[in-house]
């Protein structure tokens, strides 16, 4: 674990570059962790899913008939 007075020397020689990448991750850290409660079911999240079939090699659109020579 490195102390804190170590830490404050290691900021002392940073530029001003990696010293505001460092201040965005500090408030990064510090927002609050939201609580994920009660989600949608994944078809509310995701309308295309289940709206291809797979066949074989090929991919096609549900209810669609093609050629592969069209």
């Amino acid at each position: 674990m490195i102390s804190r007075e170590t830490l404050k020397k290691a900021i002392d020689t940073i530029d001003d570059t990696q010293l505001e990448i460092l201040h965005r991750v500090i408030l990064a850290f510090s927002q609050p962790i939201p609580k994920i409660a009660n989600l949608p079911p994944s078809e509310n999240i995701n309308p295309l899913k289940g709206s291809i079939t797979f066949e074989n090699d090929i991919i096609a659109p549900i209810d669609l008939l093609w050629e592969a020579e069209q």
